[in-house]
């Protein structure tokens, strides 16, 4: 009896241990990653709003596609498993070198025309036919 008792007290003993070396572990690597997105957002100074255009699979792989303007246009690509198609967020980028950046994904923006225009934004119309009801084409409009 003694020694079945001895026995799972062992036992607890080391998975209490294993327990807390698995916590110390991941505390560990999540602080590790949080100070190199801390240095990596240090380094990209410019601000600008990026547009997602669209989400792309790869086998199981996502990307989120996004582009934003400085001088040119730069395209690039993100593989994160959310953020919505056709939204506006914020952008941060390296002020030498416009293709090291990031986007910000937490938080929506919701900007008004004026910061589009001045983020290197248009806006385009384009028009699609109405072939059930009215036979005519309906304006629509976009910002690219």
């Amino acid at each position: 009896m003694k020694e079945n008792k001895s026995d799972s007290d062992k036992i607890k003993g080391i998975v209490g241990v294993a327990l807390l070396a698995l916590i110390f572990v991941v505390s560990i690597f999540s602080n590790k990653n949080e100070k190199k997105y801390d240095e990596h957002d240090k380094n990209l100074k410019g601000e600008t709003i990026g547009l997602t255009t669209r989400v792309k699979y790869h086998r199981k792989t996502r990307s989120l596609r996004y582009y934003f303007y400085t001088n040119k246009k730069v395209l690039a690509e993100v593989s994160i498993d959310y953020g919505q198609v056709n939204k506006f967020y914020k952008v941060k980028y390296d002020l030498d070198n416009p293709e090291k950046n990031y986007i910000v994904l937490e938080e929506e923006l919701e900007p008004d025309s004026i910061s589009l225009v001045k983020a290197g934004f248009t806006k385009t119309k384009y028009y699609i036919y109405d072939a059930g009801v009215t036979c005519k084409y309906i304006e629509h409009s976009k910002w690219k």
